[in-house]
């Protein structure tokens, strides 16, 4: 009789375990942390897990997040810049990790299918232990700064920022992997924004006026030197027509002329109704030619 009470109680133990055994699948994206009663953690990062009676599920987020913070930061002139760091990473979700997500992030209660678990969240440990260490450390780099230098200075600022913050998490032992740590805006105030651009703006318009004046001077300059060119090519010239002509007026001898004038004189003679003049060569001169021609003419007209 006891033996068969005891095989029912087993029975019935195993058939109430059983029932209270459920199984499900690691979603994607997911760690599942099955607690057991024993105090071990099972960890699951895909296929099916198990869960028995009082076992206590969590989901940690393992997807990679980003995180982003908005400063306004007095820099050492005096002039506020806006800053905005990014923080790039996601959970890790080794054993030695385990104990810390489940003792430092907050979780929330949740229902994945049959199961009823607790989702622990990146998101609610960056806001708790990430975010303050990421805004502070932001600032103690930056502020150091003048802001005229900020922008030249940006990769070597990042740098410094990623150092400080990757160190001081590794130095919590928070269960965290960073990716990154980046600087994804940088920029004065609007107020000062608006100033610098008129400033900019003062500047361009300085230039291109210095431009065009320089384009003016150099085309004053080019129009001096044509001028210049046009006028000793003009000189030039005229002291060729005058050296022509000086040779020209030493070539002319007295015999030169008296053929001259003795080919116009038989020109003159060839054409009808004219007459021929004959001269002793010593009276030929330009008084005389012309006084002849003149003559001539006169003839003409009046037989017609």
């Amino acid at each position: 009789m006891n033996k068969r009470i005891s095989l029912l109680i087993i029975i019935a133990s195993l058939v109430f375990l059983t029932s209270a055994c459920t199984r499900n699948v690691v979603p994607p994206g997911t760690v599942v942390i099955v607690a057991k009663t024993s105090g071990e953690n099972e960890i699951h990062v895909k296929g099916v897990y198990t869960a028995y009676g009082k076992d206590r599920v969590y989901f940690v987020d393992s997807k990679l997040k980003s995180f982003t913070e908005s400063l306004k930061i007095l820099c050492k002139d005096k002039v506020n810049m806006s800053v905005d760091v990014k923080w790039i990473g996601s959970f890790k979700t080794t054993k030695a990790d385990i104990e810390m997500i489940k003792a430092k992030v907050p979780s929330k209660a949740v229902k994945n299918g049959d199961i009823e678990g607790f989702m622990l969240d990146l998101a609610g440990f960056y806001k708790t232990a990430m975010k303050d260490i990421l805004r502070s450390n932001t600032r103690n780099v930056v502020s150091p700064y003048a802001t005229d230098t900020i922008a030249d200075d940006r990769k070597t600022i990042e740098k410094d920022i990623r150092k400080l913050v990757i160190e001081r998490y590794i130095a919590l032992g928070y269960p965290i992997h960073t990716t990154d740590v980046i600087i994804s805006n940088l920029d004065y105030d609007p107020v000062i924004t608006k100033q610098r651009q008129d400033i900019k703006k003062a500047q361009l318009d300085d230039q291109k006026m210095a431009a065009l004046a320089k384009a003016e001077i150099a085309q004053a300059l080019r129009d001096e030197d044509i001028a210049r060119a046009k006028g000793k090519a003009h000189i030039e010239s005229k002291k060729a027509e005058a050296a022509g002509n000086l040779i020209l007026s030493k070539s002319i001898t007295k015999e030169i002329l008296a053929m001259r004038q003795w080919e116009v004189l038989e020109k003159m003679a060839a054409g009808p109704n004219n007459e021929l003049i004959i001269l002793p060569y010593n009276a030929i001169n330009a008084d005389t030619l012309q006084t002849t021609m003149n003559r001539q003419t006169l003839r003409g007209s009046a037989k017609k």
